[in-house]
């Protein structure tokens, strides 16, 4: 399971680089990256929830 959680993290991870760079120079970057940190946020403290149970 933790190798499991790593690996989506670390795609995760490339996906906010990748719209980071994608969307430097437009205005619509803050949107982008609202709606990814709180889905990131949300999948991250379920995980954490549902793995510290198991």
């Amino acid at each position: 399971m933790k190798w499991f959680l790593l690996i989506v993290q670390v795609i995760l991870g490339m996906f906010l680089v990748f719209f980071a760079y994608k969307q430097m120079n437009q205005d619509h970057l803050n949107t982008w990256f609202g709606v990814y940190f709180i889905l990131f946020a949300i999948f991250v403290a379920w995980y954490s929830k549902h793995y510290y149970k198991s």
